[in-house]
């Protein structure tokens, strides 16, 4: 009604007056479109980032889980490896002390033999 109301008006005063309210009507209508558009491409935009955000987070999360969960893994192996060592240093000690003890046997037995020939 207002727009009618507007038209009529610019008509009495001619066409230049007329031209000009149809240009305003016309930038009106354009900029609310606009506003339209650009909300929607904030809302769109607003929604993409908490989504990439959201995936982001479980990546996150994910990645910590991982880090913790290898973390551990290595401290069994660590472990592991401690023990394994000590054994094998265990098991070098008595080979060590086997061949000690052989030969000091065989030092024995040969200096018996040699003691028994003379």
């Amino acid at each position: 009604m207002f727009n009618e109301v507007l038209i009529a008006e610019a008509a009495k005063q001619g066409v230049w007056a007329l031209l000009y309210v149809a240009l305003f009507a016309y930038t009106l209508k354009e900029n609310r479109r606009q506003q339209e558009i650009a909300k929607e491409r904030e809302d769109r935009l607003r929604s993409e980032y908490h989504e990439v955000r959201r995936e982001s987070l479980e990546r996150e999360n994910k990645l910590t889980e991982f880090i913790t969960t290898i973390s551990q893994q290595f401290e069994r192996l660590a472990t592991g490896v401690e023990k394994l060592t000590e054994d094998v240093d265990e098991i070098k000690d008595e080979l060590h002390l086997r061949n000690e003890v052989k030969k000091q046997r065989q030092e024995w037995r040969n200096n018996n033999e040699q003691g028994g020939n003379e």
